[in-house]
């Protein structure tokens, strides 16, 4: 393969990258209109596909954010020379695993005991075991391995990284509050836990957008 080529596809997978990420955003948005009946300071994302009309847009979503991480994989793959990069791009195969298991493997109900889930249920649950440690091992290491680079410096992928990473433990911290209060009170979880996955979206457009507008560097640091 010729390195115009190269940079061609490149190009292609990093556009691609961007449009399935801000389709991941959009389709997410949209079902807060379309659920409304599903509180968002009480409720994971994932709800939104069990027993609803319209949960295939989750499906959908997820499916998106697969794509647009798959697509950001093949863009820096010829990019990121680095051993840490390299790492990150490990993280990011974990992280597309997890969210196309997402996508294709229902949560069960949230009141469903655990010896009683569905295979689809426990699919969704290593889907997240899977996911989102790759999402957040990935944001970090490959913001990491990119910043000194010429076509990423000065734009903010370490800062929406710290915002992937914060949403995320502000989550877990409400979500186990909540729990040890007996499922009993006001619950925010929700909020953090769509933070977490739209600021995941902007990262991957933000990491994807030098390349998408035809700029190269290999990361050898």
């Amino acid at each position: 393969m010729t390195s115009v080529s190269a940079s061609s596809i490149s190009q292609l997978a990093a556009r691609a990258a961007a449009a399935f990420a801000i389709l991941a955003i959009f389709l997410l948005a949209a079902l807060h209109v379309a659920q409304p009946g599903l509180g968002a300071g009480d409720s994971m994302i994932s709800q939104y596909a069990v027993g609803e009309p319209l949960g295939w847009l989750m499906n959908l979503s997820f499916a998106s954010f697969a794509l647009a991480s798959v697509c950001l994989f093949v863009a820096l793959a010829g990019q990121v020379k680095s051993i840490l990069g390299r790492i990150g791009l490990f993280f990011l195969l974990a992280a597309v695993f997890g969210l196309a298991c997402g996508a294709l493997f229902n949560m069960d109900p949230a009141t469903t005991q655990q010896s009683e889930m569905s295979f689809s249920g426990q699919m969704h649950g290593l889907a997240f075991m899977i996911g989102v440690p790759g999402e957040l091992l990935t944001v970090l290491l490959l913001s990491l391995a990119l910043r000194g680079a010429a076509p990423w410096k000065g734009m903010p992928l370490l800062i929406v990284a710290a915002i992937v990473w914060i949403s995320l433990v502000v989550m877990a911290v409400n979500l186990i509050g909540w729990m040890q209060a007996g499922a009993n009170g006001p619950a925010y979880f929700g909020w953090p836990n769509r933070a977490f996955m739209i600021a995941y979206a902007v990262w991957a457009i933000v990491a994807a957008w030098p390349l998408a507008q035809g700029e190269r560097a290999a990361i050898a640091a």
